[in-house]
C-alpha cells in the first residue's frame, strides 16, 4: 500500500492551476483508495442508442425520479408525505414513538454487501466493532415503480458544474468519522452504469458504502447525461490508464479554461459505460473535436487524442485508432514532449499538472506497444524515440497532490547494482514490461531468425523482470483488498510477451485456432513432434494469463486491451486441447477455457472487440469437442472404456452448453 504524506497545516498547497491570480482556486489535497460498489445491468444492447443528449427543459427533476432508482435511491416517505389521509391521523399518533426512531432496513450497506446479520443499530454492532462506516440505503421491496407525471425521459445527473466541487465519495452528514468534506476525493462513481451484477462483481472487495447514497440533482439545461459520461470516464476508465489529471484537478481546470476537446474524447469513452448515451454520435463529435484545427497542437490535444485511440481500439475499430494514435504521437514529439523539461517548462508551477505530462508521454509508450503486440500491425515506433522523461510516481501520490521527487529510466535499470535504496511506481515496472515486449519485437521485425542465444538473451530480460520485482508488488492486490492496476497490467503484458516469445519455436500447432483473429491474424506454426521447453513455457504463461482472471476484483476495472490477452492466451489452450487424447487427461484446460470464455464475455459487456473475441473462440472449441467425439464414434481410440467416453462427454458438452448459454 502506498501511504500517502500530507502537508502540514502551516504550508499551503501551491495552486494546482495558476492560470488565475485568484486564491479561491486553491485545492487540498487527500489520499484516496479505490473503490467499487455493486452495479446494475440494464440492457446492454441500450449501449448506442439514440437518445438526445439534451433533456428538455423542465423535466430534469422527473427524470432524475425515473428508472435510475439503482443509482439514486428514492426516499418513498418523502415522496409520499403530503398524502397522508385524515384516516392515519390517529395511527401516526400512537406510533409517534416509532416515528422518533431512525427508520433503517433489516441490514446496512457493507453487511449487506457482505450477506452478514445486521442488527439494525445505527451504527450497527459490526460497523462499530470492525470501524466501518455503517450507512444504511431504503430497501426497495414493495416499490411500484416511479410516479408517471413528467417521466418521458430516463436521465440522472451529477451537481451542477457552477456549484463548488462535489464528490460522491465525500460522507453525507450523517457520517460520523470522516475527512473535511471540502477535500476533493480521487474517484467517483457515475450515477448510472450498464455493467452486470453478481459473481462479475465480487462484493466483498473494495465496497464504499458511501457511494450507495449518492442522489445526483437534475440540471436544468438537460447536460447531465454528457457529465454522467464524464464521471463515468473518471470511475471506470481512468484507474486503467492515469495519465490525465485526477478529477479533482481536471474540475478545477476546466473552470479556468476550455478544454472541449477533451471532454469530447471524455465523454465518448465514458458513454461506453452509461447505458443511456448514445456512443456513435459522441464518437463522432470527439474525432471532429480533436481534428478542429482551431486549437493548437498541444500536449491536451494529445490527450484528447490517445483516449479516443483506446476507446476506438476497444470498440473494434483498429486501424481508425492506430491512425489516431500515431498522429498523436507526431504532435507529442513536434512539441518536444519527449524531453525532461517539457514537463516543467508546461505546467505553469502545478506538480499534478506536470506529473500528467509525464504520464501522458509514458502512456503514448505503453500503448503504441501494447497495440503493437497485441494486433500485430504496427512497429512500436515509440521504442525508438530518444527520450529523458522522469518515471511516474504511484496512482495514491498522484491523486494526493503531493508529488515526490521523480527517479529517471536510468536509475531504475541500475537500481540492482548502485546500492541506493529507491523505490519506484507500479507504473514504472509497467513501463518495464512493456520494453521487455519492445525488445522481442524488434527482434522479429527485423527478420533475424530466433536462434537459441537471441532467445535465451529475451527471455533472460521476462525472467529478470518477475525475480526482481520488490515484496511489495509480487501481487496485484494490496492486504486491504485494493487492486493494483498498473502492476495487474505489468504482469499481463510480461505472460503475453512470453506466449509471443516461445510460441513459434513451441511446435503447437495452431491451425486449430487459424479462425480466432478478432486481435491479430493468425499465424501458421509448424507442428513438431515432440513437447519442447518453449511449448512449457508458452502453456505456462498461457494460464498465468488463466490466474490473472481469477484476481478477485471485477473484471471491467481492467484495461479493454486484457481482451486480447485472454485471447492469445485461449488460442493455446486450444491448440493444447487439440492435441490431448480424447476425453483423457484435459480437465484442467476445460476449466482455463471456462474461465476465459467467461471473461470475454464479462468484457464484452462493455468492449465490443471482446464479444467478437469470444464468439471465435467459442466456435473453435465447438470445433474441437466435435473432432474428438467424431473421433471416438468411429472407432479409433479403442483404448478408451465406454464409462470414460460417457463421463467426459458429458462433461464437455456442459462447456458447450455453457457457451450456448452466454451466447
Amino acid at each position: 500500500m502506498c501511504r500517502t504524506i500530507l502537508p502540514s497545516t502551516s504550508q499551503r498547497q501551491p495552486n494546482p492551476f495558476p492560470f488565475s491570480s485568484s486564491d479561491s482556486s486553491t485545492i487540498r489535497y487527500t489520499s484516496w483508495s479505490p473503490t467499487s460498489i455493486p452495479s446494475s445491468a440494464p440492457n446492454s444492447a441500450a449501449m448506442d442508442s439514440n437518445i438526445p443528449l439534451e433533456t428538455p427543459a423542465g423535466q430534469g427533476q422527473a427524470a432524475s425520479l425515473g428508472s435510475d432508482q439503482s443509482s439514486s435511491p428514492i426516499d418513498s416517505q418523502n415522496v409520499q408525505q403530503n398524502s397522508v389521509s385524515p384516516q392515519n391521523n390517529d395511527q401516526l399518533n400512537n406510533n409517534s414513538k416509532e416515528r422518533e426512531r431512525v427508520t433503517v432496513p433489516s441490514a446496512c450497506v457493507p453487511c449487506r454487501s457482505k450477506h452478514l446479520k445486521c442488527d439494525g443499530l445505527s451504527p450497527c454492532t459490526r460497523c462499530s466493532s470492525n470501524g466501518f462506516e455503517c450507512l444504511y440505503v431504503r430497501s426497495r421491496r414493495g416499490f411500484k415503480g416511479p410516479r408517471k407525471i413528467g417521466l418521458q425521459g430516463k436521465a440522472s445527473s451529477i451537481p451542477i458544474p457552477g456549484a463548488p466541487p462535489a464528490c460522491p465519495l465525500i460522507t453525507p452528514a450523517t457520517a460520523t468519522s470522516r475527512a473535511p468534506p471540502s477535500v476533493p476525493t480521487g474517484l467517483p462513481t457515475p450515477p448510472d452504469h450498464h455493467l452486470l451484477s453478481g459473481n462479475t462483481d465480487l462484493q466483498i472487495f473494495e465496497v464504499n458504502p458511501d457511494l450507495a447514497t449518492y442522489s445526483p440533482r437534475p440540471l436544468s439545461s438537460g447536460l447531465d447525461l454528457r457529465e454522467r459520461c464524464i464521471e463515468a470516464f473518471f470511475y471506470h476508465f481512468w484507474p486503467t490508464h492515469p495519465f490525465m489529471l485526477p478529477r479533482a484537478n481536471f474540475m478545477a481546470l476546466r473552470r479556468e479554461r476550455p478544454v472541449d476537446q477533451l471532454e469530447a474524447a471524455m465523454r465518448y469513452v465514458g458513454s461506453c459505460y452509461v447505458s443511456q448515451a448514445p456512443t456513435t454520435a459522441l464518437e463522432a463529435e470527439a474525432e471532429r473535436s480533436v481534428y478542429n484545427a482551431d486549437y493548437a497542437n498541444d500536449a491536451f490535444r494529445v490527450q484528447a487524442m490517445l483516449i479516443l485511440a483506446i476507446g476506438l481500439d476497444g470498440n473494434t475499430q483498429q486501424e481508425k485508432a492506430l491512425q489516431i494514435l500515431t498522429d498523436a504521437e507526431d504532435i507529442a514529439l513536434d512539441i518536444g514532449m519527449n524531453n525532461r523539461n517539457f514537463a516543467f517548462l508546461n505546467s505553469n508551477g502545478s506538480p499534478v499538472l506536470e506529473e500528467s505530462w509525464r504520464r501522458t508521454y509514458w502512456e503514448l509508450f505503453l500503448i503504441d506497444g501494447m497495440i503493437a503486440g497485441v494486433h500485430q500491425k504496427s512497429f512500436f515506433r515509440m521504442k525508438d524515440v530518444i527520450a529523458d522523461v522522469l518515471l511516474p510516481c504511484e496512482e495514491c501520490e498522484y491523486l494526493s497532490g503531493v508529488i515526490p521527487q521523480a527517479r529517471s529510466v536510468g536509475d531504475f535499470e541500475d537500481e540492482s547494482f548502485d546500492g541506493k535504496d529507491f523505490s519506484f511506481s507500479s507504473y514504472a515496472y509497467r513501463l518495464a514490461a512493456i520494453r521487455n515486449l519492445g525488445r522481442i519485437l524488434t527482434v522479429k521485425l527485423s527478420g533475424a531468425p530466433l536462434d537459441s542465444p537471441a532467445v535465451h538473451r529475451l527471455d533472460a530480460h521476462l525472467v529478470n523482470w518477475r525475480l526482481h520485482l520488490p515484496e511489495p508488488k509480487r501481487t496485484c492486490i494490496s492486504k486491504d483488498g485494493v487492486l493494483d492496476e498498473m502492476l495487474f497490467q505489468a504482469h499481463m503484458i510480461t505472460a503475453a510477451t512470453t506466449v509471443q516469445l516461445h510460441r513459434e519455436l513451441s511446435e503447437l500447432d495452431s491451425s486449430v485456432a487459424k479462425d480466432v483473429t478478432s486481435c491479430a491474424p493468425h499465424k501458421e506454426i509448424i507442428p513438431g513432434e515432440s513437447y519442447n521447453v518453449h511449448a512449457a513455457k508458452t502453456v505456462q504463461a498461457a494460464q498465468d494469463i488463466s490466474k490473472l482472471i481469477t484476481i478477485p476484483v471485477p473484471l471491467l476495472k481492467h484495461t479493454h486491451f486484457f481482451t486480447c490477452v485472454v485471447t492469445l492466451g485461449s488460442i493455446v489452450h486450444l491448440s493444447c486441447w487439440s492435441l490431448l487424447m480424447p476425453f483423457t487427461h484435459d480437465e484442467d484446460l476445460r476449466q482455463q477455457l471456462r474461465l476465459n470464455t467467461g471473461a470475454l464475455k464479462t468484457l464484452w459487456q462493455v468492449w465490443p472487440s471482446a464479444g467478437r473475441a469470444f464468439r471465435q473462440v467459442k466456435g473453435v472449441a465447438q470445433d474441437i469437442f466435435a473432432a474428438k467425439k467424431k473421433l471416438v464414434e468411429n472407432g479409433y481410440w479403442p483404448t478408451l472404456t465406454d464409462e470414460d467416453v460417457i463421463q467426459n462427454m458429458i462433461q464437455d458438452q456442459s462447456i458447450l452448453d455453457e457457451l450456448q448459454i452466454l451466447e
